[in-house]
Formats: structure tokens, sequence, C-alpha cells
């Protein structure tokens, strides 16, 4: 199940949930602080890109800072093909009428963009709070490398947060104050 490339923390972590499996449906205290940490986490990086979204005008959804580099709007359309593939890794099954495949021509607005990238943030979410504790120690494939289903479980946040990070570049350089920096 684990490799000799398995991380020290993983195998620790893959421990815990399993001397810590309690005896009802209900996630353990541990998993319980798990995934409070790991969704308070998401959310954070998530509510932050879709406050940043919105202050960002719909005349500048099409600007990049160079050629060959995404624009605000591929971004987000970047942000919700892959909540989408994440979830779907872990297990969840997407909403009706969100397919990886299709998103980029759903989303020719400013208001089409944001709305399809809360819903697949809600989709993750979802999955988060319904993914059981012990289906995260499996590995699985992720960017051509096995690895636990528990670092797939952590690449929303992850993503999140490194694409808000582009976003706030993007904002800066057009003079546009994150709305949670006023």
């Amino acid at each position: 199940m684990f490799s000799q490339k398995t991380p020290a923390a993983v195998l620790i972590l893959a421990g815990l949930f399993a001397v810590l499996t309690p005896a009802t449906a209900a996630d353990s205290p541990f998993e319980a602080a798990f995934r409070t940490s790991l969704l308070k986490s998401f959310n954070d990086a998530s509510g932050k890109l879709l406050s940043l979204a919105e202050a960002i005008p719909e005349s500048s959804y099409g600007w990049r800072p160079m050629e060959g580099v995404s624009s605000v709007q591929e971004i987000l359309m970047h942000v919700a093909e892959t909540n989408l593939g994440l979830g779907a890794r872990l297990g969840g099954k997407p909403p009706a009428g969100l397919e990886r495949k299709t998103i980029r021509g759903a989303m020719k607005t400013k208001a089409d963009a944001i709305k399809i990238t809360q819903q697949t943030m809600q989709f993750i979410r979802e999955v988060l709070n319904a993914v059981p504790a012990a289906e995260l120690i499996p590995e699985v494939t992720v960017f051509g490398s096995p690895a636990p289903k528990l670092r797939v479980a952590f690449l929303p946040a992850d993503h999140a947060h490194e694409h808000l990070g582009q976003l706030i570049a993007y904002a800066r350089m057009n003079r546009i104050v994150p709305p949670w920096s006023k």
C-alpha cells in the first residue's frame, strides 16, 4: 500500500487514522480536527479568491501580465477545472451540468466565471466533508506519481492558495486593492 518513498508524516497520519477509528460513523476527535483545519484553509483561500474575482472589473478579466501567461478569466477556469478533477479523484460526483471538458466554454462573462468557480468550490467542500478518513490512506496516482489519497485532500487548499497569490499580483499590477486589505 505504501512505498519506500511515502513521507513519514503520511505514515504517521495514516497510523493515527487507523488507531483513532471511531465506534460510530462520526469522525474521531482527531479526524474532526483535521477535517476542520483542512476546510478552514480551503475556505480561507477560496473565499479570498472569490472576493478578489468580484473586485476585479470584468473589463480586466482578459488581462494578462505578458503573452503566454493566463488571464484572470483563465485562472478562474483552471481553478474550477482542477476543483472538479480533484473532487472526482477523492470520490465525489460533480454536480449536474458541471464537467471539466465544458467549463471553458461556459465561462463567457465575469458572472459566469464567479458562479462556476463558486459551484466547484462548494463541490470540494462537500467532498472533503464526506470522504471517510479511512479512504484517504490508499495510494492513487496524482500528476503521474503515486501518493496517498490524503495528499489529494490537501491539494484543493494548496491550489486555491497558489492562485489566490497569482490573482493578488494581477490585482496589484492593475491598482486593485484586495477587499480584505482595505
